[in-house]
C-alpha cells in the first residue's frame, strides 16, 4: 500500500546506489585519479567539510535569495505585462518584437553587462534572473487569457458584472493553471540565469564556488556544488509542483465529479 502510493518518489530514489555503484566500479575498473574524479564517499566527506569548516550555506543561502527574490519579481512583471499585453492587441504587436529579441539574446553575454553597470553584488543577479523568468510567465499569461470563450465574457456582461469582478471569477481561475505550470518552469531557468551570472563575476554563491574549483583545480568544490544545485532546483521544483496540485485541487474534485 505504502509502495503504491509513494511509488513515483520511490523509484527515483533506488536510481542514487545503482549510480553511485557504477561510479565507485568506473574509478576501480579504470584506476582515475582522484583529482579527476573523486570516490563516492571521499567526495560525500569533502562535502560534509565544505558545510562544517568552510563557508558553503553562506552560498547556498546567497543562490537561494537571487532565484526567489528574482523570480518573485520576475512574476509579477510576467503577469502585469503579459495581462495587458492579453488585453490590448495594438500593444502586443509593438512590444512583442522588442521582447522576443531580449530573450533569444544569449544569458551569458548579457551577464557581463549587468555586472558591469550594477556591480558583483546581488543586484545584478536578481536582474537576470528576472529577465529570463518573466518571460515564460507573460506567455503563459497572454495564452491563458486569450484562451477564455467569448461566451463566458458574455455571460459576465449579461450579468453586469465589473472588471474587477471578471478578472477575479473568470480571468484569474481561468488562468491560473497555466500560470503555475509556467512559474515551475520559470524556476528552473532562474536557478540558470543565477548561476550564469554567480560564475561570470561574482563574490559569493555556488556559481562562484564552480568557478572557483576550477581555478584551484579542487574538483571536490566543483562536484559539491553542482550536485548541491541540481538537489536545490529538484526541491524548487517539487515544491511548486506541490503548490500547483494543492492550488488546483478544486479542478481535480471537478473533474472526477463530472467523469
Amino acid at each position: 500500500m505504502f509502495y503504491k502510493k509513494h511509488r513515483k518518489k520511490i523509484l527515483p530514489l533506488m536510481v542514487i546506489p545503482i549510480f553511485i555503484l557504477i561510479w565507485e566500479l568506473y574509478i576501480l575498473m579504470f584506476n582515475v585519479e582522484a583529482y579527476l574524479l573523486p570516490r563516492p564517499w571521499d567526495l560525500a566527506q569533502a562535502t560534509f567539510g565544505f558545510f562544517v569548516n568552510g563557508d558553503m550555506m553562506t552560498h547556498i543561502l546567497v543562490t537561494l535569495q537571487e532565484i526567489l527574490l528574482g523570480t518573485a519579481i520576475g512574476l509579477v512583471i510576467g503577469l502585469v505585462l503579459g495581462y495587458v499585453l492579453a488585453k490590448v492587441k495594438f500593444l502586443e504587436r509593438i512590444v512583442m518584437p522588442f521582447v522576443i529579441i531580449v530573450q533569444t539574446a544569449p544569458k551569458i553575454s548579457l551577464a557581463p553587462l549587468f555586472i558591469l553597470w550594477m556591480g558583483l553584488g546581488i543586484a545584478s543577479k536578481v536582474v537576470l534572473v528576472v529577465l529570463v523568468v518573466s518571460f515564460p510567465i507573460m506567455i503563459n499569461e497572454v495564452l491563458a487569457i486569450r484562451s477564455i470563450d467569448k461566451d463566458v465574457y458574455n455571460l459576465m456582461k449579461i450579468l453586469k458584472s465589473n472588471k474587477l469582478q471578471i478578472f477575479m471569477k473568470i480571468e484569474l481561475p481561468y488562468s491560473l493553471e497555466m500560470l503555475l505550470s509556467g512559474i515551475k518552469l520559470a524556476v528552473t531557468q532562474a536557478m540558470i540565469g543565477a548561476v550564469i551570472g554567480e560564475m561570470i563575476g561574482s563574490k559569493a554563491g555556488l556559481g562562484y564556488l564552480v568557478v572557483l574549483g576550477g581555478e584551484t583545480y579542487d574538483i571536490n568544490l566543483i562536484l559539491a556544488s553542482v550536485f548541491i544545485l541540481s538537489l536545490m532546483g529538484y526541491l524548487l521544483y517539487l515544491m511548486f509542483d506541490i503548490i500547483e496540485k494543492k492550488t488546483l485541487s478544486w479542478k481535480a474534485i471537478e473533474v472526477d465529479v463530472i467523469g
